[in-house]
């Protein structure tokens, strides 16, 4: 049985909004495209780089994939510009740094350097390397926010490219979504309360009801996935983990993510 391994932040962790990795597994599970396998989840929330790499040997000794799905580096954009606008933000980072290292990599040299000893670790390990793109932070392509984050896919791929390692471009699938909106939402939570309030409401509205209320395609919150961002970020990676194995991809079943399955696997 093949075993896959998803390792990167919180929309890997799926805990906030919907979950990506079981739609991947349920994918799995229906056999789609003449993939079968397992799912384990090994994703953190507020992972960036540097923190992934340091805390990979864990899970990859104690699960030995044979695939590895990298989704990580949106907080690695993501947190230098919310503690630039925000003190409780800035003092979270403080936190953070201080209890379990989490430091984010700006330059994207350095990132560059991280992310391909990444991929290193990951084939030392015995397993294959499924790089990804990472999502848009807020649903307006045009911010100053997400051309730094068009910036950091950038070298995302380079990284691919260089190792010769598959990609998931999630990026692409999401900005082929959002980029014919006349006037896409612009929500972004700038401050710790905001994230802290959407994080009450989730325990009595679904993502899908605080995206709707906010106009919001793929997301609730410009960040974390309502249903039709978590079908979309599953459908790029289980068609590219098709590409990889030399598989024919065709378009998933309309049931697709809708079987019962049991959870997937944590660590």
């Amino acid at each position: 049985m093949t075993l896959y391994l998803f390792a990167g932040d919180s929309l890997t962790e799926g805990v906030y909004g919907e979950s990506y990795v079981e739609r991947v597994g349920k994918a799995l599970y229906q056999g789609w495209a003449g993939l079968s396998g397992e799912v384990v989840n090994a994703g953190r929330g507020a992972d960036t780089v540097r923190s992934l790499l340091a805390r990979l040997d864990q899970p990859l000794h104690q699960y030995r994939p044979d695939w590895v799905v990298l989704a990580v580096g949106a907080n690695d954009v993501w947190i230098p510009w919310l503690t630039d606008r925000s003190f409780g933000w800035l003092l979270w980072s403080w936190y953070r740094r201080a209890v379990d290292g989490l430091r984010p990599t700006t330059d994207l040299d350095q990132f560059a350097a991280l992310y391909r000893a990444l991929v290193d670790k990951v084939q030392q390990a015995g397993a294959r390397p499924l790089v990804c793109t990472t999502s848009p932070i807020g649903e307006r392509l045009v911010s100053p926010v997400n051309r730094r984050v068009a910036r950091l896919n950038g070298v995302i791929k380079d990284v691919a490219v260089e190792c010769g390692v598959p990609i998931a471009d999630v990026w692409q699938a999401f900005v082929e979504e959002l980029a014919p909106l006349p006037k896409p939402a612009g929500y972004v939570p700038g401050e710790w309360l905001f994230t802290w309030l959407d994080r009450r409401r989730l325990r009595h509205k679904s993502p899908d009801e605080i995206a709707s209320r906010r106009g919001m395609l793929l997301t609730f919150d410009g960040l974390h996935l309502n249903n039709r961002g978590a079908d979309l970020w599953a459908y790029t990676i289980v068609r590219a983990l098709a590409q990889a194995q030399g598989l024919p991809v065709g378009e998933p079943a309309v049931d697709l993510f809708d079987v019962r399955l049991p959870p997937v696997a944590r660590t």
